[in-house]
């Protein structure tokens, strides 16, 4: 389509944007969080709210606005469960981090046919966290919206397409 606006990466603010403007939207989004430590007061106090209502999310979407937004994996209607999305510093991962904590292959992401999201381990030797709790290797982990993913140091939020579209109508 013509005049369509793009998004491959950037902030998420800009990603909000861009779904306000008329990009859509079809597979889920990391938003990577600086300069946080995996594990303290502030991280706590996020995941817990963070099961909370979109309304508690619109003032850490402001907060987090700034942050690197990624999509996990191309983003197109036809995601297969049977596909995973790669993640790590390998440059054979479908989404690369930057962060030496993070392993060559840390995890994978899986599309499942009723639109929910599951993470699985890798075998990383920094481990992968859930709101703070590991993931055995290999063991697959349901996701939601705003739920906090640690890779070794690295900590995103995970956000699906319908709460970004959500965020992005709130969005000036």
């Amino acid at each position: 389509m013509v005049g369509q606006p793009e998004f491959a990466e950037g902030t998420l603010r800009e990603l909000l944007l861009a779904i306000r403007g008329g990009f859509v939207l079809y597979r889920p989004v990391l938003v990577e969080l600086t300069n946080l430590p995996r594990v303290s007061n502030s991280t706590l106090d996020h995941t817990i709210t963070l099961v909370q209502s979109i309304e508690w999310s619109t003032p850490r979407a402001l907060e987090y606005e700034r942050h690197r937004a990624v999509i996990l994996g191309p983003n197109t209607a036809l995601a297969s469960a049977d596909v995973p999305i790669t993640v790590g510093r390998s440059r054979r991962c479908d989404v690369r981090v930057g962060n030496e904590s993070v392993s060559k292959v840390h995890c994978a992401f899986y599309a499942n046919r009723d639109g929910s999201v599951d993470l699985v381990d890798s075998g990383a030797r920094n481990g992968t966290f859930v709101d703070g709790l590991p993931i055995e290797p290999g063991q697959r982990r349901a996701l939601w919206p705003g739920v906090h993913i640690a890779l070794g140091d690295a900590v995103f939020v995970f956000l699906d397409p319908a709460t970004l579209r959500q965020l992005a109508r709130l969005t000036s």
